[in-house]
């Protein structure tokens, strides 16, 4: 037992200097990153005091047209009950174009998001409430795929 305490102690010791230069060479690459960030910084800072990098405006009133031609907006809700149903309301009302499509995926073990979604949608015929075949949660990126595909 002694023998193989002091056989880890021997490997532990000769594993130092390793890790202090591996330290080193880290230190070095973060301070690189570090004085590249910090000119960049000050490259921007420079011409700006000296009105040469300005900064572009939208034009008044950008935005605000109405949307035009198909568009789909896909949600993936998991818990999402507190506000899901805030969130679709919204965007029925603030988008009222109807070429838009929202899809809200739900999942077949979360009723109280299925249910809140299913309220604030109500008889729009915009809204496509697409309830996972999988318990959740999986993940978000599974739920798209899942939306993406039914789209």
């Amino acid at each position: 037992m002694a023998g193989q305490e002091s056989l880890a102690l021997s490997i532990l010791q000769w594993l130092v200097p390793i890790e202090r230069e591996l330290l080193i060479f880290a230190s070095f690459w973060f301070v690189v990153g570090l004085v590249d960030e910090f000119a960049i910084d000050l490259s921007w800072l420079w011409l700006k005091l000296t009105g040469r990098a300005r900064t572009p405006r939208l034009p008044r009133g950008y935005g605000r047209a109405e949307l035009a031609g198909p568009l789909a907006v896909l949600i993936p809700a998991y818990q999402e009950s507190v506000v899901i149903g805030a969130t679709v309301a919204h965007m029925m009302k603030a988008w009222p174009q109807r070429e838009l499509r929202l899809y809200v995926g739900c999942y077949r073990n979360d009723t109280a998001t299925l249910a809140a979604a299913m309220e604030a949608a109500g008889a729009d015929a915009r809204v496509r409430l697409v309830v996972h075949g999988a318990d959740g949660p999986t993940t978000k990126a599974d739920c798209l795929n899942r939306l993406y595909g039914i789209m």
